[in-house]
């Protein structure tokens, strides 16, 4: 019998089986397809309106598609599939490029200039959004999801973590088009040279502040995999790389501070977030194994500890 992706697979003919399953992402599902594509499932307990989220990712390209990476249509003509069980597919050209988990210090200042140039780009954005996660980046939600969430034994430690920490991060304010989700894993490299190729997953295109994707992406840079329980030391000789590859594509911040705050605030946001849903028996994120949220929350929040005292380092490297 032939599996969801399998039947789904065959609403576009150029693309042929069998299928390897990608497990990379923590939300959709992803397979490889045997002639050069990507297939993809988008989670619907996560976007609800996945028309909406391919909405998002037209206007996105009709705005500026440099970098971008355009869906294929369905053989009837459509952006994307609706499967019979609600599901909802796609389907992307699979490009020869380089993906990373945890990025090499040669591809760090790379990364800055992708995510940099693309807010840059994206400044003028004047289209319709629409909203594909409530409340999406709003802290104090996710505060209060987090307090409502009911205790378990294993992560007391952490819950103290989380209160003592709480009291340094406030709301921050939707400004502009930002990304959503500036993840080193979200951007592809060629396959030789340090320059990026591409930049993938718009699903949280969204109104926000860009000095998120900036603390984003500084939290993945210093991050790695985000699945272990320890945070490494950090590594100022990357930041400093990473702050200079940023404001060479983006141009000079409007207030340093704020961007150099943004990295702990989204750290923090983000432990929250995986801790939450370990309180909750891990509905959220996907996990190989129960307990993986709760490392991963551990992570996030040591370092969020530890660039809440990096703040005036990166305060002074954006300030250059």
């Amino acid at each position: 019998m032939l599996s969801k992706a399998e039947r789904a697979l065959a609403a576009w003919p150029e693309a042929r089986g069998p299928l390897t399953a990608h497990d990379a992402g923590r939300i959709n599902d992803t397979w490889m397809t045997a002639n050069g594509f990507v297939l993809q499932r988008i989670n619907g307990a996560v976007f609800p309106d996945p028309g909406a989220v391919m909405r998002n990712l037209q206007a996105a390209i009709a705005h500026d598609g440099r970098y971008l990476v355009a869906p294929l249509p369905t053989a009837a003509g459509e952006p994307f599939l609706k499967g019979d069980s609600g599901d909802a597919w796609r389907l992307f050209p699979r490009l020869e490029a380089r993906n990373y988990e945890a990025l090499p210090d040669a591809l760090v200042a790379a990364a800055g200039t992708a995510f940099g140039g693309f807010l840059q780009r994206f400044r003028d954005f004047s289209g319709a959004l629409d909203p594909v996660i409530d409340g999406f980046h709003d802290l104090p939600r996710y505060l209060a999801q987090f307090d409502a969430a009911p205790p378990l034994p294993d992560a007391d430690a952490a819950r103290r973590n989380v209160d003592a920490l709480r009291g340094c991060f406030g709301p921050s304010h939707a400004r502009r088009v930002i990304h959503g989700d500036c993840k080193v894993n979200n951007l592809l490299f060629h396959p030789t040279r340090a320059a990026m190729v591409a930049i993938i997953d718009l699903d949280t295109l969204m109104l926000g502040d860009p000095a998120w994707d900036f603390g984003d992406l500084a939290r993945s840079v210093c991050a790695g995999t985000e699945e272990g329980g320890a945070a490494a030391p950090l590594s100022l000789a990357r930041l400093q790389e990473l702050c200079r590859g940023f404001l060479s594509g983006y141009g000079p911040v409007d207030d340093a501070e704020r961007f150099a705050a943004a990295p702990a605030h989204m750290s923090f946001m983000l432990g929250v977030r995986f801790l939450t849903d370990h309180l909750r028996g891990d509905v959220y994120f996907k996990t190989a194994r129960r307990g993986a949220n709760l490392r991963r929350a551990e992570g996030q929040l040591a370092l969020a500890e530890h660039l809440l005292g990096a703040r005036p380092r990166l305060t002074a490297l954006l300030e250059q």
